[in-house]
């Protein structure tokens, strides 16, 4: 049209008005069409403008309010001039070109000389125009037809409904509530699914407005196509949902100060969040002797190769340390991204693997246990560092399987080979003792252990152990050599000790009625010796089948069958002694061995002989179910032992000043029950004497 356009615009926003009142002369003249546009504010200075100047379209930001902070637009009263609103606080050039086409089409019929063909199908969005109050399709343009691939024939005859696509949350009431905004406010703008005829999803833009056209009020609608938008939107979504989710972060720095960071990023470097990270310069991240390091070798790695891959040291906000490793790479306008790494965890691993590197080392050299594997692909042999030391060899030595076999003795070499054969072969495992030649010429005795190492159904190497037992074979070989010597002991004297005593013990008995009685003391002092040597002999046996072997084989036996046994031999021994059994004795097992017989024998023996005059021994026992065990208490009224003797006196040759035993009773009593799993101690007893308290587990426990 030619002629002059006046355009008045309505904005709280200074940057807004200015930008319209220089882009929207381009976007609505042309070269015949003078518009002028002027802005303001304040609605009170609109109406004024409306009233005493000529405006043939009035355009009001949706922005502006009320004094009830209500949208101007829903209550201003325009007095036929077109009314265009917008809501754009930072309208690109695309926003104001097409403000500028609906600007065009409202004031068309106020300057009566507008071509609204033209105007309607040349613009670059798609345009339609509805009956506002029916959402009767009035009219469209070509590009609205062409984004839904329809003619203008169908599209007259269809509902926005009915061009809406399936899509999960786009329904008729969420559409008619979008409507309903626009003829409240004046203008609405959204974006919604549409199926195109052939059937294809297409996301476009909507924006109603509600205009004064052709003498009726319409519900003019433009449409943009802002699937790939869209799916540029959702995609860099999804990276960056992808990045949040890396275990490592990842940082965008700008000169310097970063401008992104995912949550792992912020975490990392102590930050609470990501946005508290952003705007944080990379030199707050490090002390200042770090920054100066990376200063040096970063930073001149970037301007020359435009990457570097190093260890740094972040310093949290709370001052702690934390190892990072980072991987930088530059980008242009001085950015670039960093990607870092989290070391902590891996460091405090490393260090726990030097500890307990250092504590395999020190448990091997202690034990003197070295390990080995046998590769059977490469054939290659691996020792360890103690294994070399058992052999005598440098720790840079590389063996090889020939070379390991060769420090066997001859006579143990084949039996070795064949074993290592065997495992490789069929998988057999093996564990056995040889003589090896180290490499210094020490005969050492060894113990290997082997064992397959399965890979695919295969055995693809062999892995074991080898320890040096040389102490414990020459600990066997003396414990053979003194287990031989007091079996020969034992022999003495149970056999020709104990028989030749017995023999001159019944002589002497039978001279009892032919001497008189000058004779008979000095006949009954032998009787006494000869018996006394006798219960060595005894003593002495059961010691010595104690200390023959390194454990002590126990059964289940009955306690109360023990102790009636040993009290009715005492009491035919010891006329001067009463025994007696306090309460019942307890119907339980013991775990324990006949030699249990000596442990109460050589007790009672302890009470009667030990004590002048008449003595009276009171036995009595009693189970603990808790300890799962029986306590005997073997007491007597004698004279008792002091205190300065009680912890000594189950040592072995430990004995009274005035006593006439061996003092090897009572240590037999203590080595005894120790080898059964049970305790023996001294207790006072009232008002006089000792008492023996006897602890032993019950069989049932086990």
């Amino acid at each position: 049209m030619s002629g002059r356009l006046n355009v008045l615009v309505v904005s709280e926003n200074q940057s807004v008005r200015e930008r319209l009142a220089e882009a929207l002369p381009d976007a609505v003249g042309g070269t015949t069409t003078d518009v002028r546009v002027s802005t303001t504010d304040s609605i009170d200075t609109a109406y004024s403008e409306l009233e005493l100047s000529r405006v043939d379209c009035l355009v009001v930001s949706t922005h502006v309010m009320n004094e009830m902070r209500q949208p101007i637009i829903r209550t201003l009263r325009s007095d036929g001039v077109p009314l265009v609103s917008f809501e754009r606080s930072n309208p690109s050039a695309t926003d104001i070109e097409n403000l500028g086409h609906v600007v065009y089409g409202a004031a068309r019929n106020t300057v009566g000389s507008l071509d609204h063909r033209e105007l309607f199908e040349a613009v670059n969005v798609g345009l339609a125009v509805r009956d506002l109050d029916t959402l009767e399709l009035i009219d469209i343009n070509q590009r609205y037809l062409d984004l839904l691939g329809a003619d203008r024939e169908t599209m007259l005859e269809t509902a926005p409904s009915d061009v809406t696509a399936n899509f999960p949350g786009y329904t008729a009431e969420r559409a008619t509530a979008e409507v309903k905004t626009a003829r409240e406010t004046g203008s609405n703008t959204f974006t919604w699914p549409m199926e195109t005829t052939a059937g294809e999803t297409v996301w476009i833009r909507v924006s109603l407005t509600v205009a004064e056209l052709s003498g009726g009020r319409r519900l003019v609608s433009t449409i943009e196509d802002v699937t790939e938008e869209r799916k540029r939107k959702r995609d860099l979504e999804a990276f960056k949902r992808a990045v949040d989710a890396v275990d490592a972060g990842v940082a965008l720095t700008e000169g310097g100060t970063h401008v992104y960071v995912n949550e792992t990023g912020a975490n990392i470097c102590g930050y609470p969040d990501a946005a508290s990270m952003v705007g944080v310069s990379w030199h707050e991240l490090h002390d200042e002797t770090e920054a100066d390091r990376i200063n040096e070798s970063v930073i001149t790695a970037l301007e020359t190769v435009g990457r570097w891959q190093g260890e740094v040291t972040v310093r949290t906000p709370d001052g702690a340390a934390v190892p990072v490793r980072l991987s930088i790479t530059s980008l242009v306008d001085d950015r670039s991204v960093i990607v870092f790494q989290d070391l902590a965890e891996q460091k405090e691993r490393e260090r726990e693997l030097e500890r307990s590197r250092d504590f395999l080392e020190r448990t091997q050299r202690i034990s003197k246990v070295g390990g080995w594997e046998l590769d059977l692909v490469t054939e290659s042999l691996e020792w360890t560092d103690q294994t070399k030391r058992i052999h005598d060899v440098p720790l840079d030595y590389e063996p090889s399987l020939d070379d390991a076999l060769g420090f066997y003795v001859e006579e143990d070499r084949e039996r070795a080979t064949k074993l290592v054969d065997r495992c490789r072969n069929e998988g057999i495992a093996w564990e056995d003792e040889f003589r090896i030649v180290t490499d210094e010429g020490t005969e050492l005795w060894v113990r290997t252990r082997g064992e397959p190492v399965i890979r695919n159904g295969r055995v693809a190497a062999l892995r074991g152990t080898i320890q040096d037992v040389t102490t414990r074979r020459s600990r066997e070989r003396e414990l053979e050599r003194a287990n031989a010597e007091l079996e020969a002991l034992n022999r003495i004297v149970r056999h020709d000790i104990r028989n030749d005593m017995s023999v001159i013990v019944g002589w002497a008995e039978l001279l009892e009625e032919h001497v008189d009685d000058e004779a008979s003391d000095i006949l009954s002092r032998i009787l006494s010796t000869g018996r006394h040597t006798i219960e060595i002999t005894e003593v002495a046996r059961d010691l010595i089948e104690t200390m023959s072997g390194d454990t002590v084989d126990t059964r289940p036996l009955p306690l109360a069958d023990s102790l009636q046994r040993e009290l009715a031999v005492r009491r035919e021994a010891f006329p001067n002694a009463t025994f007696e059994v306090e309460g019942e004795i307890p119907d339980v097992a013991v775990r324990a061995n006949p030699l249990l017989a000596s442990v109460f024998g050589n007790i009672f023996n302890n009470a009667a002989q030990h004590n002048e005059g008449h003595i009276t021994v009171t036995l009595s026992a009693t189970v603990d179910e808790d300890a799962e065990s029986v306590v005997i208490r073997i007491a007597d009224d004698g004279s008792g032992i002091p205190d300065s003797r009680k912890p000594v006196v189950f040592g072995k040759g430990e004995k009274g000043l005035d006593s006439t035993g061996t003092g090897l009773g009572l240590y037999l009593v203590n080595e005894l029950v120790s080898s059964f799993g049970g305790t023996v101690h001294f207790e006072d007893n009232e008002p006089t004497g000792s008492v023996v308290v006897i602890e032993l587990p019950l069989a049932s426990a086990d």
